[in-house]
């Protein structure tokens, strides 16, 4: 029975891993890739979990029948959860492209995540206690369902390259549950013809990803899900659309390369070097080739994107891409621009706005200064962000101003061309702003265009916005948009709460004083049980999850600035946290607790490791570190280590025993508040070096818990 208990846990956590990696997956793109509904998204499965574990404890049966009938619940539920996520929109009858009114949105992730989360949640406390049942911890059992974690983070990313379709995952997912319910005899045939009606459907998987993805898109040609997200491509009558997570990215009938392009090229010679930073295959290289260059190295991130979109697209958008003079190379940007020492005449950033961290790692300090780097005697960069034409609400001016200041620390002149996207001109030179001087250059190339004209140049760097707009930026006062500092995320938070909730846009997040006191408040509540006998264990338990959350995000949001990696590697961090998981808990099962005193101080060991731990962070951020792949799985593993102590260390056997459910469920609430606090305030307002070294106070606090 032990081993059948194990397997259970084991099965447990790979499957709750791949599907919330999965189900987030198709949540992100029904919310066109925002970050804040991924994030909350996280904390509703957590919060899910805890409530499956608390309800497992009423549950009235045998354990071995109730964990196959949940395993079998398990099998369909998942693939029908990721089926309504996508026609979500259209069930709640939104219009295309239009999201959806904040509380159906709500409903949607609701819907779409918390049952599954729950009935993983009572799986692990069904399985917990059938593992007490023949004498293992509740630490031996968070063991083992960490392991199963980490096999299914990797297997969840590992899908991916693979070229696995993130619908696939979930029905051969649903095929594993079916069998693992099977090995119970009085549920086996009901599980073995679960498990082959869903094996069934894998051959039709391709087919059933088409249909569902086009209830969003008409006329859809193609989808792929690749590591940075979903790539949907319409075709009608020669004209190619693309969306990245149901965005739109590309146009082929549209004049957005143009603005860009032409703009930022007629500063600087014929015969110049261009680089162009992410988007080549949008005709930024298609315009970039009428200004006859020397040479146009083009780098794309995404190669499976390219390889999904490449056979759509026009003949003179691929012509454009076969050209001698392009070099396309897929590798990430700022690792290309610090490793190389080439120089080039014009940088192009065709990189998506900065509203996430995949993209906001394009508008920093830092970044800009990898790109003056590169930049010959004279060099141009442009940088696009999207804009209204004639009038800006006070979070555009926040956001455009904060990149708009991260190119002032930078370069010595910056130009902005205002527009339904202003172009961000920057250059350790003088820039020329003399419009008949570009419009003779213009027509001396004898360039084609649609939009771009010498008229066009003229109204554009010539009317009254042009001057106005840059006075705008200077005084809005902003903050320089940075790596450790994403300022970004706070007016994106805002713009996107304002397309549902009036008067949003018109707000601004809390300031580090007010982060401060929500920090004061939690160490209040934390005070609160520490007076308490029976509360110390649970209010414990909560706060060392909390604090391993905030850290946990602070790690991966840093990487991810700095590699621009994170769904490529996130199932080896999430593996290297699970890992800690597992060794933390496994090692302080084992380990040999004395009674009395001693076992307060025993307790009170990961308590002060985590608060080192987290100040260590924060003064490896401040230093630049914490950027490499191997960096960062180190301070996940001994993050994971700590938090799984803490949870081990109090849970073993005492006088006042705590409920299994209680324990495990305040690990996944404080787990759910830390990641909503880390990225939904403290990394806005106080920084990620900041964040950290607010945890370690809060960790610092938690001794007072230590039973």
């Amino acid at each position: 029975m032990k081993r059948a208990a194990v397997v259970s846990l084991l099965a447990v956590g790979f499957f709750a891993m791949i599907g919330q990696v999965a189900l987030l997956r198709e949540l992100a793109v029904a919310s066109f890739g925002v970050e804040l509904v991924f994030l909350a998204g996280t904390a509703l499965w957590l919060l899910a979990g805890a409530i499956g574990a608390l309800a497992a404890g009423r549950v009235v049966g045998g354990l071995r029948s109730g964990i196959a009938a949940g395993f079998a619940a398990l099998a369909p539920l998942v693939v029908a959860e990721a089926v309504f996520l996508r026609g979500a929109r259209t069930l709640f009858g939104s219009i295309p492209g239009g999201y959806l009114p904040l509380g159906q949105q709500a409903a949607t992730a609701a819907v779409g995540l918390m049952p599954a989360g729950a009935l993983l949640g009572w799986l692990f406390r069904r399985g917990a206690d059938e593992l007490a049942a023949t004498g293992g911890s509740l630490a031996a059992a968070y063991a083992w369902e960490s392991v199963g974690g980490g096999l299914g983070s990797v297997a969840a990313t590992a899908s991916l390259w693979a070229g696995v379709s993130n619908l696939s995952l979930l029905i051969v997912a649903g095929v594993g549950g079916a069998l693992v319910a099977a090995r119970d005899r009085r549920a086996r045939s009901l599980a073995i013809a679960l498990a082959l009606a869903l094996a069934a459907l894998l051959p039709f998987a391709s087919s059933l990803d088409k249909v569902t993805t086009a209830w969003n898109h008409a006329l859809l040609a193609q989808v792929a899900d690749t590591p940075y997200g979903r790539v949907a491509v319409v075709e009608s009558q020669g004209q190619v659309v693309v969306f990245e997570n149901d965005v739109l990215t590309y146009d082929s009938e549209g004049t957005t390369p143009e603005t860009l392009v032409h703009t930022a090229a007629l500063q600087v010679p014929e015969k110049a070097r261009v680089l162009v930073l992410e988007g080549a295959q949008t005709g930024l290289v298609r315009e970039v080739l009428k200004h006859r260059p020397s040479r146009v190295v083009g780098i794309l991130m995404n190669e499976a994107s390219y390889r999904a979109i490449w056979p759509r697209l026009p003949q003179n958008e691929r012509a454009a891409l076969a050209a001698p003079e392009l070099e396309l190379r897929f590798e990430d940007p700022r690792a290309f621009l610090l490793r190389g020492a080439d120089r080039f005449d014009l940088i192009l950033v065709g990189a998506p706005e900065p509203s996430s961290g995949q993209t906001n790692r394009f508008y920093t300090v830092e970044f800009f200064r990898r790109c003056a780097a590169r930049l010959a005697p004279g060099g141009v960069l442009a940088v696009p962000l999207p804009s209204s034409e004639n009038f800006w609400t006070p979070g555009q001016l926040l956001r455009n101003g904060a990149v708009h200041a991260a190119l002032h620390d930078v370069f010595e002149d910056v130009l902005v061309l205002p527009g339904t996207r202003d172009i961000l001109l920057a250059s350790q030179s003088p820039l020329k702003r003399d419009a008949a001087t570009l419009g003779a250059r213009l027509k001396a190339r004898g360039i084609a265009t649609r939009e771009v004209t010498p008229e066009y140049l003229r109204y554009l760097l010539t009317n009254d916005r042009a001057t106005a707009i840059e006075r705008q930026l200077l005084a809005a006062g902003a903050t320089a948009n940075s790596d450790v500092r994403p300022v970004c995320y706070e007016q994106t938070a805002l713009n996107w709460l304002g397309t549902m909730m009036g008067g949003a846009q018109q707000a601004r997040l809390p300031g580090r004083q007010a982060a401060v006191w929500v920090i004061a408040g939690i160490a209040a509540v934390l005070l609160g049980p520490a007076a308490l006998r029976r509360g110390r264990q649970v209010a414990l338990v909560g706060s060392a999850s909390m604090v391993g959350m905030i850290l946990e995000a602070v790690v991966l949001l840093r990487y991810q600035a700095e590699a621009g990696a994170l769904y490529r590697d996130l199932g080896l961090l999430l593996t290297s946290f699970m890992a800690g998981l597992s060794i933390g808990a496994a090692a302080f099962d084992r380990a040999s607790l004395s009674a009395g005193s001693a076992k307060r101080w025993w307790g009170a060991i990961p308590i002060a490791g985590l608060a080192l731990l987290a100040a260590g962070l924060a003064g490896a951020i401040g230093s630049g570190q914490v950027t490499e792949l191997w960096t960062s799985s180190g301070f996940l593993l001994a993050t994971g280590a700590t938090v799984a102590a803490v949870f081990a260390a109090t849970s073993q056997p005492r006088a006042d025993p705590v409920d299994i459910g209680a324990l495990y469920a305040a690990d996944l609430v404080g787990g759910c508040a830390g990641s909503l606090l880390a990225v939904g305030l403290f990394v806005l307002v106080l920084g990620m070096e900041g964040t950290a070294a607010g945890a370690a106070g809060l960790a610092a606090l938690s001794l007072v818990l230590v039973p």
